[in-house]
């Protein structure tokens, strides 16, 4: 009886020690991953921030402001992808070191890895889901409020001399050869409303602005209408015009992500799923990832990862996807982020009851070892990544 127990003893403790060491090269993994993608999506964004502030339509001393606000939602959206990655690279690693065995001589199965991981992957969805739910929309408003141009004023005010300056909310441009205070001279603009084009030229343009509307008052010049119309141009020459514009609030554009990142949602609703979507993938990644990290002894230990990326970039696109076909007046519309998770999560299930711990299915190990699959992998990620980044 005692020997029993002593030997069920030294069970307990090996699981316990390989347990604690499968959780360490995770986490360590995971951390090393986050910590580059996330400097390459600060990068990026600092790249389009300093550009718009090199056009003159954002304050430079408010770039770092902005950056600051939203890293919570950069890591909301990192943590799965890190994690996930994380499980997939410590994983292969020990099948490409034989380090593995170690853990098939203490008995353990490929749902014991995912019991192990489980842990881990709660403290990281407990993060995300306060992160997204909580923080990131609040600081994701606040950025906003920062880099929102409010009005055609603020966008005219921020010209600079012999630069052109496009209008955001309609196909126009100003010009100005010269600035002094507020006031611009030997100003070329050019508006166009609907079938109505017009510019205007002037020695000086000063901005009268309200709660509702901006006025345009020139002083001495010309304006032509109709430009590219066949019917006759309109020219006439003045001494004073006065032209009323509506205000309306924009945005800065072009931003990389933007589906990702800076997405408008349609509702409370949309936006209330998609945020607790992204938590969510923690779970479902963690058995994609244990399955699909398996190499052959003569494969190397990365051979897994585009196989990976493939599942994740499927995955995050076909969420982004359910989210934009989400209508306020269709019901059937609601359920699409759900239908999404349970593709995923049945897919998860099948290959954890389809294979065992040292055999992986058939189309697994198709996609790791025919460069045909791999190359029609490599133009399909890189299409749906084209189609995110738009």
């Amino acid at each position: 009886m005692n020997i029993v127990m002593h030997h069920s003893s030294q069970g307990i403790d090996k699981r316990n020690i390989l347990s604690k060491s499968l959780n360490v090269e995770v986490l360590k993994s995971t951390l090393g991953i986050f910590l580059i993608f996330f400097f390459l999506v600060v990068g990026s964004r600092f790249v389009g921030y300093f550009e718009q502030a090199s056009q003159g339509i954002l304050e430079p001393n408010l770039i770092y402001k902005i950056i600051a606000l939203r890293f919570p939602d950069f890591i909301t959206l990192l943590i799965p992808l890190s994690f996930f990655l994380g499980v997939v690279i410590t994983i292969s690693r020990l099948y490409a070191d034989r380090e593995i065995y170690g853990y098939l001589s203490g008995g353990l199965s490929q749902n014991d890895l995912i019991k192990y991981l489980i842990p881990q992957s709660v403290i990281f969805f407990l993060i995300t889901l306060s992160l997204s739910l909580f923080i990131a929309p609040y600081t994701k408003e606040l950025s906003k409020e920062l880099i929102s141009i409010d009005t055609i004023d603020e966008q005219i005010e921020s010209i600079k001399p012999k630069n052109i300056l496009p209008f955001m909310e309609s196909d126009g441009f100003i010009y100005a050869q010269d600035k002094n205070g507020s006031s611009l001279e030997n100003v070329v603009i050019f508006l166009k409303d609907e079938d109505l084009s017009s510019i205007v030229l002037a020695d000086k343009l000063s901005i009268k602005s309200s709660n509702t509307s901006v006025q345009l008052d020139f002083k001495d010049g010309s304006i032509y209408q109709n430009i590219f119309d066949s019917s006759p141009n309109i020219i006439s020459e003045f001494g004073e015009l006065k032209m009323p514009l509506k205000k309306s609030r924009n945005q800065l554009s072009g931003l990389s992500l933007s589906k990702l990142f800076d997405y408008s949602s349609q509702s409370s609703k949309s936006a209330m799923q998609w945020n607790v979507s992204i938590p969510l993938t923690i779970f479902t990644l963690l058995i994609l990832g244990v399955h699909f990290a398996k190499v052959e002894p003569r494969q190397g230990r990365l051979s897994v990862l585009l196989p990976a990326v493939f599942i994740y970039i499927l995955y995050l696109s076909l969420l982004i996807l359910a989210r934009e076909s989400f209508e306020e007046n269709s019901v059937n519309t609601y359920n699409y982020v759900w239908y999404v998770h349970s593709i995923f999560i049945c897919l998860g299930l099948f290959s954890i009851f389809k294979s065992n711990f040292n055999k992986t299915s058939k189309i697994a190990n198709i996609i790791k070892k025919s460069n045909f699959v791999k190359i029609g992998l490599v133009i399909v990620v890189t299409l749906i990544f084209f189609w995110i980044i738009k």
